[in-house]
């Protein structure tokens, strides 16, 4: 018969074997320089007003200058501006209001029907932040 200690010895064992593991896991691979930069979306805004010109540059600088905006690509042929920006710092309705009250595309519904992954996009992004987080080789990596 064998005793409690051995029980809690093995216990320890087997935690400590599972950490790292989990360790190992995270820090397998080198870590993606995405995950240094700051959470980025799209929006495509109609102007119908624009036409080429200083109209057209001066939008786009007023685009660019406000706080949280990446980038800014102009259509003045298809009247189409599209602006990448950070969501922590900028909303999408103040984001259209600042640009003088410009109408967001419709963006089309995913197709119910079609191949989707089984697993919620919030549990990968999880895991992703978990991995990033215990990753000892970021500590090594110069930006």
């Amino acid at each position: 018969m064998l005793t409690k200690p051995f029980y809690r010895r093995r216990r320890w064992l087997a935690g400590a074997a599972m950490a790292a593991a989990l360790f190992t896991w995270s820090s397998w691979e080198e870590p993606s320089l995405h995950e240094y930069a700051p959470p980025t979306e799209f929006i495509t805004l109609s102007a119908p007003a624009l036409q080429e010109g200083p109209a057209a540059v001066q939008l786009q600088a007023r685009a660019q200058a406000l706080p949280g905006v990446t980038a800014c690509a102009l259509r003045p042929q298809k009247q189409l501006l599209t602006v990448a920006y950070n969501p922590e710092r900028l909303s999408a309705a103040e984001l259209c209001r600042e640009l003088g009250n410009l109408r967001p595309l419709p963006v089309a519904a995913p197709d119910p029907a079609g191949r989707q992954c089984p697993v919620p996009p919030g549990y990968v992004q999880a895991m992703e932040r978990v991995r990033f987080a215990l990753n000892l080789r970021r500590l090594y990596v110069s930006i």
